[in-house]
């Protein structure tokens, strides 16, 4: 037997073993039978027909050779490999059903625990339910002498007057101890020791308290002290600046009468100041008139002087231009005589025409 049909056995013997263990070994036949479901058998006998037919095909698949490259044996490979997937097909169902199996018998082990489960809850609980009673009650018993207990070491706490110490005696004397049972002598001591706290912390308070009245009066009539003395203060404050204030009305009033007069004399002086530069402004005008006057005559006796001597030197110059002129003409007309006596009188007027005569000599021809 090949080792793919030894795994396929082994699969289909595993399945009753796996139902013995989820059973307990002393469970009710009934139970079991419930556990189990019919399906198993069916389930177990298609493992052993597919185990089977492995089986056949390991037998028959050393027969099996093909030509590939022929048609027909091509087409028996792809024939005998169809059915070989199909078998692999089967496979599939087969697991899925059985997994399908092995599902609903662990819902129906859930079911039946819980059955048996709910089976002995229901023979425990009437006993469970009066235990669980007189438990609560016992610690509903301890709860209340325990609070008892708390109250009285709360009393003495967080007090901060007399009265509130004094409130907390009476009501931490009021507590009966001798009800707490067993609690009973810590119930006593506690209550004892309170008292003792109490009482101490009664005195202390109340001598702070008679002191810082005292000390508050003390203050008030300190303050009351205080205060007549600052308003006798603010009184005489008041006189003495109503003293100073007409001091200084009757100082500020001199000083403006002062200050007026000093203005007065200042205005005054001004005006004779003012009366003195113009005086003194007129006769400086004065001055400067004259002087501009003298320098104006000065300088138009100047002007006239030098025009004279221009117009001198002018005709000077006329006359000496004049005598330069009459020496050239001389001298022209010399030149000239000369040149025209040994000159045609025809060669002489067409040189006056064409200008060649004389440098000096040029027709006009706008005249002619």
């Amino acid at each position: 037997m090949t080792a793919t049909t030894t795994k396929a056995k082994a699969a289909t013997t595993s399945a009753p073993a796996a139902t013995a263990e989820l059973l307990p070994a002393d469970a009710p036949a009934a139970s079991q039978a419930a556990i189990v479901p019919a399906a198993e058998a069916q389930v177990i006998s298609r493992w052993e027909a597919i185990a089977c037919d492995i089986a056949i095909a390991e037998g028959e698949a050393p027969g099996k050779v093909f030509d590939y490259d022929d048609k027909w044996d091509n087409k028996q490979a792809r024939s005998y490999i169809h059915g070989l997937r199909g078998l692999k097909g089967k496979i599939e169902r087969a697991r899925k059903d059985a997994k399908a199996v092995h599902l609903q018998r662990g819902k129906t082990v859930d079911e039946t625990a819980k059955t048996l489960e709910a089976a002995v809850q229901g023979l425990i609980e009437p006993h469970e339910t009066a235990i669980k009673a007189i438990e609560a009650e016992e610690q509903a018993r301890v709860d209340a002498h325990r609070a008892v207990l708390d109250r009285i070491a709360a009393l003495a706490e967080e007090i901060t007057t007399a009265a509130e110490a004094e409130a907390s005696l009476a009501e931490l004397l009021a507590i009966d101890t001798f009800g707490l049972e067993e609690f009973t002598q810590a119930g006593v001591n506690r209550q004892a020791e309170a008292i003792e706290r109490l009482e101490s912390l009664r005195d202390t308070l109340a001598a702070q308290e008679a002191e810082r009245i005292e000390l508050e009066a003390l203050r008030a009539e300190k303050a009351a002290r205080e205060e007549a003395e600052r308003i006798e203060r603010i009184r005489q404050e008041a006189v003495e600046a109503d003293r100073l204030a007409r001091e200084a009305e009757t100082e500020r009033q001199r000083l403006a009468a002062e200050e007026q007069a000093r203005k007065e004399q200042e205005a005054i002086a001004a005006r004779e100041a003012q009366a003195l530069a113009q005086v003194e402004a007129a006769r400086l005008a004065q001055q400067e008139a004259e002087r501009l006057a003298e320098e104006a005559a000065a300088r138009e006796e100047a002007r006239i002087r030098q025009q004279a001597e221009m117009e001198a030197e002018r005709r000077e110059a006329a006359a000496r231009a004049e005598e330069a002129r009459q020496q050239r003409r001389a001298a022209f007309v010399a030149a000239l005589t000369k040149t025209l006596a040994a000159m045609d009188p025809g060669a002489t007027a067409a040189a006056i025409a064409d200008g060649q005569l004389h440098p000096a000599v040029r027709v006009d021809w706008s005249q002619v």
